[in-house]
């Protein structure tokens, strides 16, 4: 959910154009640890050729904004959800403390009760 302006709107169009070539994780971590290459197109490029990804098609992604509409739906969904920053995990539609202890708590008691 891009909760920090402009540029994690357009951190988010990118990781979803790059997850159509199976590499969203890549730039998910890159963009979260705060590689501000990504934000310029030498970095983009780097990055794509890197993954391995077709980079026509991901840049061509990018500049239509195809992703835009996934983005934006997650945003307001986010909203809906009282989501106010990232991380915010869920576990059967509950907003649990986003610490490993605690999800893997979530999970194990979410397990226990299906069916």
């Amino acid at each position: 959910m891009p909760v920090l302006g402009e540029n994690a709107v357009f951190a988010a169009v990118v990781v979803e154009c790059a997850a159509e070539q199976g590499a969203f994780w890549p730039f998910h971590d890159r963009f979260m640890a705060g590689d501000e290459t990504l934000f310029t197109e030498r970095g983009l490029n780097r990055q794509a050729t890197f993954e391995g990804l077709d980079v026509d098609r991901f840049w061509a992604c990018i500049e239509n904004g195809e992703t835009f509409p996934i983005v934006s739906a997650s945003y307001e969904e986010g909203g809906q959800r009282g989501v106010q920053s990232t991380p915010t995990v869920f576990v059967n539609d509950q907003q649990i403390d986003p610490t490993l202890e605690a999800i893997q708590s979530a999970v194990e008691s979410a397990l226990d009760t299906t069916p």
